[in-house]
């Protein structure tokens, strides 16, 4: 039973599949087609007539030139008199007056004629402003390709031109002195670049970089028959720059952290490099900046450069020294000291060891208000110079408790604080009193004689 089923299946799909397993012959197809498209132009169904047409030339087989005169009756009738009249003049032209339907075929070429005419003026139009649009985009193109050449041309000699002028700046700056030093210091370092070499891709030396760029280029840079070069730290850095350091050359260069440089806003860390405006102990939100190498001839003369700017000064008036911590003054102010807590300022001048004197300490609220007046800085050059003296640690110790807090200059007032806060701090010691064990090898300078 299922094998009955399953090959009369097959036999209704061979069936609807095959459509053309028993198609009539073109010559009969011919004919019922023929027999169809009289009746469709004796019924005046033209639209239908030409499809018909259309399937009787896709038999294949020799056609009769009776149909270029039907075919083109029903393309007039059905409206497209243009297409009407080209298929109506091959007719006539192939068949001549001998044609069957000869006059006809005139006729309707008649009546097309004024179409056809306007059709082909419109159609030459259209034509010409195609072949004018072509020409058109043509030149335009030739145009595009030769403005193209001749900016790439323009751009190569530029280039060309921009490479002979930083060769010869490179070789400019080859002969101009690569290292400077001042010698009462024992520094000395890389020459700064100016703006005008930065880009230069033909230096000798690395202008401009990353602070890995800077470092790597320091670490191994071998100059002036010297191989020791580093990245110059904070301290190092304050003997070089000056005011007018930045406007010749870059604002920010790399520089090695100093922790005595610290403040609020910038917490220095010892080795770590920081982009640094010049004249300011402030980091740069640059992430590539100048770089400059530095080495130390003498240890003992940069020490020394910076031990003979701490100086004492005496208030004669009141018996009380101050301690000038400012290392860096004039044109070259840079160092900045650190804030630190009321702890460690108290330790730290317990500690210190000063022009022969041991016995240095915090100033009370009383020194502040009384012994170190408030215009002292107007007299004092390195008060006057640092901008923080306005913020200077003061203690007071009472029976049972201490009191701290700070002298801010911008009114001469005392300000309380907590011992966590941080503040300057410039140690002080009574004129005339001298611990046992201690002697006086720096004399105090007297502020008046200044």
């Amino acid at each position: 039973m299922n094998k009955r089923l399953i090959m009369a299946g097959l036999i209704i799909a061979l069936f609807f599949c095959t459509p053309n397993l028993f198609a009539l012959s073109p010559e009969i197809r011919f004919d019922m087609l023929k027999t169809k498209l009289a009746q469709q132009l004796k019924s005046q169904e033209f639209s239908g007539a030409l499809e018909t047409m259309d399937e009787i030339k896709a038999l294949g087989i020799p056609l009769p030139s009776s149909l270029d005169y039907f075919e083109g009756k029903a393309l007039f009738e059905s409206g497209q008199k243009y297409d009407a009249y080209i298929k109506l003049e091959n007719y006539v032209e192939q068949n001549g007056k001998s044609a069957k339907y000869y006059n006809q075929a005139i006729a309707y070429l008649v009546k097309a004629e004024d179409t056809y005419n306007a059709e082909n003026k419109k159609r030459e139009k259209e034509r010409i402003a195609r072949e004018i649009a072509t020409e058109e985009a043509r030149i335009a193109r030739e145009q595009a390709k030769k403005e193209a050449r001749l900016a790439a041309e323009k751009r190569a000699q530029e280039e060309r031109e921009k490479e002979v002028l930083l060769r010869k700046e490179a070789e400019e700056f080859s002969a101009l002195p690569q290292i400077a030093s001042y010698e009462n210091i024992g520094l000395k370092w890389t020459m700064p670049v100016s703006k005008k070499y930065r880009d230069n891709p033909y230096l000798p030396v690395k202008t401009y970089g990353t602070k890995q760029e800077a470092k790597s280029y320091c670490e191994n840079l071998v100059l002036g028959n010297h191989d020791d070069w580093s990245v110059p730290t904070l301290k190092e850095f304050s003997t070089i720059s000056d005011d007018d350091w930045g406007e010749k050359h870059y604002s920010t260069v790399w520089v090695q952290g100093s922790p005595e440089f610290s403040n609020g806003d910038n917490p220095f860390v010892e080795n770590q490099l920081y982009p640094i405006e010049n004249g300011k102990a402030y980091t740069s939100n640059k992430s590539r900046a100048n770089i400059m190498c530095v080495r130390t001839d003498s240890k003992e003369k940069f020490d020394d450069y910076f031990k003979h700017k701490v100086q004492i000064i005496e208030h004669k008036d009141n018996k009380i020294m101050v301690e000038d911590k400012y290392m860096i003054s004039g044109s070259k102010c840079y160092f900045v000291d650190p804030s630190i807590t009321f702890e460690s300022a108290a330790k730290y001048c317990k500690d210190l060891t000063l022009g022969g004197y041991d016995d240095w300490r915090v100033p009370t609220r009383k020194d502040m208000l009384e012994r170190l007046p408030c215009r002292i800085a107007e007299k004092v050059y390195f008060l006057r110079d640092d901008p923080d003296y306005n913020d200077l640690w003061y203690g007071s110790k009472s029976l049972f408790s201490q009191k701290v807090g700070y002298l801010d200059q911008a009114d001469c007032k005392i300000r309380s604080a907590r011992v966590s806060d941080h503040h300057k701090i410039r140690c002080v010691r009574e004129v005339g009193e001298k611990k046992a064990g201690t002697q006086q090898n720096t004399p105090p300078l007297d502020i008046d004689d200044r």
